[in-house]
């Protein structure tokens, strides 16, 4: 599990009924389910093979869950981890709520909790130690763990592989891309990309190759950390900050620091976000630290912030 994760459970709609309604005029190609047995490779790299469609799902982590939903698949849901209720934002959240739980995931969901529920898949955010109870008792398990927005696109086509929802998936995906480009048209003519540090939380943040450096990229600007860190999801110190003199810091909703909190720390006073008054806490980060369908609503948050006259 990667730091932003951990920041989407620690720190811490429209599009799914848009998504039903042109499913729906798929006619019977939105349920036919695929013909002979279904072979997926997961983002764990376990290659799965069912029979036939999926419909008993345990499903791990709010961004999991909403794609799941949005799929049209609540009612295919036996048991969610307690994130799911606890972070999944709006316009999902009260879909999120009054399913059964298996409790908290962390540092490990309970394999016996997992069993109680009959499932015929889990779908979970990262690979599980406890395989052997679930092996024994023949229960797959689906790893979810994109590092980009084409990891978010290809996860929702292998949920949808799965679970026979294929055409719904890609109608789903569709949307994402087409509210996307609607964003990158407004910002096409931007002359100026600023450097933007992301503080999930401890001076946590976001390195090269990962979902969230492609928000900020498709928002508009620049990761201002990339250049001095290696791992995806390192922590940096206060002084590497100070280096990379970021034109914006934005810390995440979920990190319990005001922006005047942030801007004291060590040595940012040197920084243009600090000299700038360009520090500030994202007004919600759920749709940024996790690789969901919220995917759109957190590049648009980010362009927004960065490019208040450029997109409303």
């Amino acid at each position: 599990m990667t730091p932003t994760f951990r920041a989407g459970r620690w720190l811490a709609g429209f599009m799914a009924a848009a998504v039903l309604a042109a499913a729906a005029g798929c006619g019977a190609a939105g349920s036919a389910a695929p013909s002979g047995p279904i072979h997926v490779v997961d983002d764990a790299g376990q290659h799965l093979t069912f029979s036939a469609p999926v419909h008993r799902l345990v499903v791990i982590a709010p961004s999991n869950f909403e794609i799941v939903n949005a799929l049209g698949l609540r009612r295919d849901i036996v048991g969610v981890d307690s994130s799911v209720p606890q972070y999944t934002p709006a316009p999902w959240a009260k879909a999120a709520h009054g399913l059964p739980s298996i409790g908290n995931a962390l540092p490990e969901p309970s394999a016996e909790a997992v069993v109680a529920r009959r499932p015929q898949l889990v779908i979970t955010d990262e690979p599980l130690s406890d395989l052997k109870t679930l092996t024994r008792r023949h229960i797959p398990v689906m790893v979810l763990n994109p590092t980009s927005i084409q990891g978010v696109y290809h996860d929702i086509a292998l949920v949808g592989t799965v679970t026979g929802t294929s055409a719904r998936a890609r109608v789903l995906v569709a949307h994402l891309k087409a509210q996307l480009a609607s964003l990158e048209a407004k910002l096409r003519h931007i002359r100026r990309h600023p450097t933007v540090f992301y503080d999930l939380g401890d001076l946590y943040t976001t390195g090269r190759g990962t979902f969230l450096t492609d928000f900020i990229t498709l928002a508009g600007g620049k990761n201002a950390l990339a250049p001095y860190v290696k791992a995806p999801w390192p922590q940096v110190t206060a002084e590497q900050v100070v280096r990379a003199n970021p034109d914006y810091i934005v810390v995440d909703s979920g990190a319990g620091i005001t922006a005047a909190q942030e801007s004291k720390l060590a040595g940012f006073s040197a920084t243009r976000a600090v000299k700038d008054h360009h520090v500030l806490v994202a007004p919600n980060s759920s749709y940024l630290d996790e690789p969901s369908i919220g995917l759109v609503r957190g590049v648009k948050e980010l362009a927004h912030i960065l490019h208040p006259h450029w997109v409303s």
